[in-house]
């Protein structure tokens, strides 16, 4: 892109466990594999630190408390010190609070904002709202990650459609090794089917859904194992519920686990059954594994699947309806190996990772007022455009 590395900053809410939070990680050690030099800030560390300090990426936690859904000037302050400390070329944030922080702190600087957004933010009070369109409008480039979310922030907050670039989501490949699915599971639970779900466990994942299928599930299949994988606030809650359902030796409650790809793999059906979502790497994972998948239509889920093509579409908070696909699955192996083989060709063909970052590219050297030097300015554009 120049004669030397650009230096990026991305910037996240926190690194702790969950979708976007893997996304920047994927995205920051992609990057700096292809010469970048990259930086990662956030209000607070997680555990998705580690990858990036194994990958030598500098990480900036910069405040002692989360900054989620919320407008944060101590969390700008510190962005706008960092960037005049060490002088980035580009900035690109994700989600919402991080956002916020990121055009105040670019204001007047000169250094171009780039966003992704990750979902629909439907939870957003007339004020966040107000904060997003101002936002919106200081990036110089805005990616969203399901065409949902697009048509969202040109209709709904006026963004102009050339400034804004659907880049569906990826996962990055991991070499197959028998090793690890040795433990994934106590192999008692492999004497029936196997339903997964990973989410973290907070009321839009609609968890609570998830169970009142599995009762449905369980009588015809007594054998049958369903797994939350994941850890949030409503732990507790969801756990009675099981109970309340009868579903407590059933239903396997494992918090985070760091080899959740590998029960993903280990899973007859993957079931997502939120209630709101942007576009879910976990499904990315069931598809690139050849796991079927029963999804609810909503946010960028239609964008990864197509029904009845690489899984079952249900409608939003409809446990029976969550339940009968799952039901429509479980006792036809060859249609569930159907729909999970054509979700493996189209995860290859359609969701690469390196796909994405080279549109990723794109945006950075149109926001740069960087033309790709070997294939010049209408190249550019071109690549561009067919990203939108």
């Amino acid at each position: 892109m120049s004669s030397r590395p650009v230096r990026l900053l991305l910037v996240i809410d926190s690194l702790d466990i969950g979708g976007a939070e893997r996304y920047v990680v994927d995205l920051a050690v992609a990057l700096c594999g292809k010469g970048y030099e990259v930086t990662v800030a956030c209000s607070v560390d997680g555990p998705l630190s580690g990858l990036l300090e194994e990958a030598n990426i500098p990480v900036r936690p910069l405040l002692r408390r989360l900054v989620k859904r919320r407008t944060s000037m101590a969390f700008a302050w510190k962005l706008r010190r960092l960037l005049r400390a060490e002088r980035f070329d580009l900035v690109h944030a994700h989600v919402y609070a991080s956002s916020a922080a990121a055009a105040i702190a670019t204001w007047g600087t000169g250094v171009p904002l780039v966003i992704t957004e990750h979902t629909e933010a439907p939870w957003r009070t007339w004020r966040a709202r107000l904060v997003s369109r101002w936002v919106y409008r200081r990036a110089e480039h805005v990616i969203t990650v399901s065409s949902a979310i697009r048509r969202l922030l040109i209709e709904g907050y006026a963004v102009p459609p050339d400034r804004v670039t659907f880049v569906p989501n990826a996962v990055v490949a991991v070499p197959d090794s028998p090793s690890r699915f040795t433990s994934a599971i106590p192999a008692e639970w492999r004497e029936g089917p196997v339903i997964g779900r990973v989410a973290r466990l907070q009321p839009e994942k609609g968890i609570e859904i998830f169970l009142e299928a599995a009762a449905r599930v369980a009588p015809l299949f007594p054998k049958a194992n369903f797994l939350v994988i994941g850890d949030g606030p409503l732990r507790e809650e969801l756990a009675a519920l099981a109970g309340r359902l009868g579903l407590e030796q059933r239903v396997h409650f494992l918090g985070f686990r760091s080899d959740a790809r590998a029960l993903i793999e280990v899973s007859d059906v993957l079931v997502v059954s939120s209630l709101s979502e942007g576009t879910p790497l976990v499904i990315l994972e069931a598809m690139a594994a050849g796991v079927p998948i029963v999804a609810t239509t909503v946010g960028g889920i239609p964008d990864q699947v197509r029904h009845e093509k690489e899984g079952l579409l249900v409608a939003p908070g409809d446990p029976v309806a969550l339940g009968d696909a799952v039901l429509k699955l479980l006792p036809d192996p060859t249609y569930a190996r159907r729909l999970g083989e054509a979700g493996r060709r189209r995860a290859a063909s359609e969701f690469s990772h390196a796909t994405l970052l080279q549109r990723i590219e794109a945006v950075y050297r149109t926001a740069l007022g960087r033309p790709d030097p070997v294939r010049g300015p209408a190249s550019e554009e071109a690549e561009l455009r067919a990203t939108r």
